[in-house]
C-alpha cells in the first residue's frame, strides 16, 4: 500500500500540473499515473488510520468520503451511512471543523445535507447536492490540498494509528 510520503508526491505532481481531482475519477486521465491519489488517500486513511483520527484527519476523511459517495452512488447514501464509516456524529465534528477552521463554502453545502436528512426530507434533494458536487470539485480539491499541506507532520505513527 502507499504510504503518505507516495501519496504526497503524486498530489504536489498533481497540484504542479494544475489539474482539479476529485476523489471518485481523479482527474479524469486514467494514463495519468497519479489519478488515483485521493482515492488511494481515502483508503490509506481508511486501513491505517480506522480509529481515534486527529480532527484533521477525520474531516479529511469525511469530505473525501462525501464527495466519492455523492459522485458513485448519491450523497443520499453518505448522509445515510450506508458504508458504516460516516456516523452522525463524525458528521457533526465535521460540519464543525469545516466551519471553525473557515472552509465555509464546503461547509455550507455539507451542513445542509446533514440538516436535510435530519428534516427527513434529503431524498428531493439528492441531486440538488449532486450538482453542487458537480460545480465544486476545486472547493472539495482545495480543501485537501490546504488540510494536507498544514498537517503534513502531523500523521500519527504508526505504532500509535488506532490506540
Amino acid at each position: 500500500m502507499t504510504e503518505p510520503e507516495e501519496l504526497y508526491e503524486s498530489i504536489a505532481r498533481l497540484k504542479e500540473k494544475g489539474v482539479i481531482v476529485n476523489t471518485y475519477n481523479g482527474t479524469g486521465d486514467l494514463f495519468d499515473p497519479d489519478n488515483g491519489a485521493l482515492s488511494d488517500l481515502i483508503e490509506y486513511i481508511y486501513v491505517w488510520y480506522s480509529r481515534n483520527r486527529p480532527d484533521w484527519l477525520e474531516a479529511l476523511y469525511q469530505v473525501m468520503t462525501w464527495q466519492f459517495e455523492t459522485f458513485h452512488e448519491g450523497a443520499g447514501g453518505y448522509y445515510e451511512n450506508f458504508y458504516g464509516t460516516s456516523p452522525r456524529e463524525l458528521q457533526v465534528k465535521t460540519a464543525d471543523y469545516l466551519r471553525d477552521n473557515g472552509y465555509t463554502e464546503v461547509e455550507a453545502q455539507y451542513r445542509q445535507g446533514l440538516e436535510a436528512t435530519v428534516e427527513g426530507v434529503f431524498g428531493g434533494a439528492a441531486s440538488a447536492f449532486e450538482e453542487w458536487m458537480d460545480g465544486h470539485e476545486e472547493a472539495v480539491w482545495r480543501f485537501c490540498l490546504d488540510v494536507l499541506e498544514q498537517h503534513r507532520g502531523d500523521w500519527p505513527e504508526a505504532r500509535k494509528r488506532d490506540e
